[in-house]
């Protein structure tokens, strides 16, 4: 979820708070505001051991808000949907929804088939998991990511992912792989995932498939 912050201004502010509670700890050693104080090779450990330890709890303190902290603030009612559509969209829980795939059946119809997604991100990870309710083919998510577009201005989730079929029909293949766009959209206080997929499913024989795939966060 980090990338969809402002890089320049976020690297900024994390060390402007790190500049200010070092120099505080510093004054705090030398005297407080007396600036005159002749360093002594000890105190100068004193000053790089206590550096250390406020360098790591400043670490600890952004991993900790990174990890579990911005829930805080993301689920306070009516802030939520603020943050959800300018900062961040929160797309942490359970989805299900439809793929309808360019492949058509022996009437020709375009193959409709039941799908869950479950998110996991904060801002230090994003992990997305695919299931097939039908469970024809097993698909991993190897790569993922939620990014916005400055052309746009939306939020979009992009993945790769790889799937395999135990037991492939005589047409088909028993591994391929695929890639997905989706948009993040705000409907009626609700977030749905829209977008398209593509394979590489069966290239060889000019058959490979694509199609879309429309999911709803639920609740």
């Amino acid at each position: 979820m980090w990338k969809v912050l402002p890089k320049l201004g976020l690297i900024k502010a994390l060390a402007f708070i790190f500049s200010i509670l070092l120099l505080s700890v510093i004054l705090c050693l030398l005297g407080g505001a007396d600036f005159l104080v002749a360093l002594s090779f000890d105190n100068l450990l004193e000053i790089s051991t206590y550096s250390s330890g406020v360098s790591l709890l400043f670490v600890f303190i952004i991993w900790l808000l990174a990890k579990w902290g911005w829930k805080l603030v993301w689920y306070i009612p009516k802030l939520d949907r603020i943050l959800n559509e300018t900062v961040c969209p929160n797309l942490n829980g359970k989805w299900t929804g439809y793929v309808v795939s360019s492949f058509k059946d022996e009437e020709g119809n375009s193959k409709k088939k039941h799908v869950e997604m479950v998110i996991k991100a904060n801002f230090i990870g994003f992990e997305i998991k695919l299931k097939s309710t039908d469970n024809y083919q097993r698909s991993t998510v190897i790569q993922s990511e939620i990014y916005k577009d400055p052309r746009d201005g939306n939020f979009y989730v992009s993945y790769i992912f790889e799937s395999v079929i135990d037991n492939p029909l005589p047409t088909d293949d028993s591994k391929f792989d695929g890639a997905a766009k989706l948009v993040v959209r705000f409907e009626n206080n609700n977030i749905f995932l829209v977008g398209t997929y593509w394979t590489n499913r069966a290239w060889q024989r000019g058959e490979n498939t694509a199609g879309t795939i429309s999911l709803t966060l639920e609740n």
